[in-house]
């Protein structure tokens, strides 16, 4: 049966936003195509790599797939059926029913809670499930993401999907390939989604808003959204849901015109995201910078003028970044102190490049 992520109450269970919930899938027609020509082939692969940035629906494109397996069950071989052409199922089919509900018996889900990994105790609850006596109809596993299993966890994933049953299939959901065990890789197809053009973030966003009783973005909102949050409909949620987008604009600005650090807004914002009644915007402002420090990495390494040594600086910066941050928080140390450095080192990143 699917299984509650690690750390996870019986609220966040019922979160409107979980990806098993997505009844609609935007801009990712080719993967979608590509798993269905492999099953209409009777040649369905057994283990799946899903690759790209975060939030652009790599969970939901996850869970429709298995989602579509689980409702084939019950029918005859690949010749006795008409081709399928989309992963679409309805919303009272009894398998859609019970994977939204998290209890379909043949599926097993494996999901990282906030700042837990995936530990090598989950996974072979996993294994142990494939272990059961299968039904005899499809088996969905999905883990979200593979790039929180702990070496000793991807040991023992591996195991599992180098032999897995008859009529298994593992969706591994990724944020960056380079970060899964080679040999897990090497044993999935990859399907590498991309960020989502105007059109279909549009209504990805305003889907989810109807999700999560969100009031929609207008026009404008919308277009800005898509810039702010490259693509990512999961990203502009966080932007909606948090109240974020100024916050977001006044960092965006404060970005675009490095080398030359604005210091009015650099105070500005530090005020903002300071003291013990602003802990959640801080929160806030350091998923920003990350993201942003993220994204100038991968501009520099994989932009028409690919630069290493910059994407190099700016992959340190983010890893330094994340590093602090956690000391911050752990030894509660000066926030605006924390954040002034931070936007120091970008500026002489800047510089350098």
């Amino acid at each position: 049966m699917a299984k509650r992520k690690a750390g996870e109450s019986e609220a966040d269970a019922g979160d409107p936003l979980h990806p098993r919930l997505a009844g609609e899938l935007f801009g990712h027609d080719e993967a979608e195509a590509m798993v269905l020509r492999s099953f209409n082939a009777g040649a369905l692969h057994h283990a799946w790599l899903i690759t790209g940035e975060r939030g652009i629906g790599k969970a939901s494109f996850a869970w429709r797939a298995a989602r579509f397996l689980l409702s084939r069950d019950g029918e005859g071989g690949a010749a006795d059926r008409a081709p399928a052409t989309r992963l679409d199922v309805p919303s009272n089919h009894p398998a859609a029913r019970q994977i939204a509900a998290g209890a379909h018996s043949s599926l097993f889900s494996l999901e990282a809670g906030g700042a837990s990994a995936i530990g090598v105790d989950e996974v072979r609850k996993l294994r142990a499930f494939l272990s059961l006596t299968s039904p005899g109809g499809w088996r969905a596993m999905i883990v979200d993401p593979a790039n929180d299993l702990t070496i000793a966890s991807a040991n023992a994933l591996l195991k599992a999907v180098e032999e897995p049953p008859p009529r298994t299939v593992f969706f591994l959901v990724s944020h960056g390939a380079a970060s899964v065990l080679p040999t897990i890789r090497s044993r999935c197809i990859k399907l590498a989604l991309r960020p989502l053009d105007a059109a279909p973030f549009a209504c990805a966003v305003e889907a989810a808003c109807a999700r999560a009783g969100l009031d929609a973005p207008d026009t404008g909102q919308m277009q800005r959204l898509h810039a702010l949050s490259g693509g990512s409909a999961g990203r502009a949620l966080n932007l909606i849901g948090g109240g974020l987008l100024a916050l977001a604009d006044k960092l965006e600005r404060v970005m675009d015109r490095l080398p030359r650090l604005d210091h009015a807004a650099v105070h500005d914002l530090i005020r903002s995201a300071s003291g013990a009644k602003n802990a959640e915007t801080f929160a806030r402002l350091c998923d920003l910078i990350e993201e942003r420090i993220e994204a100038r990495a991968k501009s520099a390494a994989q932009g028409a003028g690919c630069n290493t040594t910059e994407a190099a600086l700016w992959a340190v910066a983010w890893q330094g970044f994340r590093e602090r941050r956690l000391e911050t928080d752990v030894l509660n140390l000066d926030k605006g102190a924390f954040l002034l450095a931070a936007f120091s080192d970008m500026e002489r990143i800047a510089r350098k490049a």
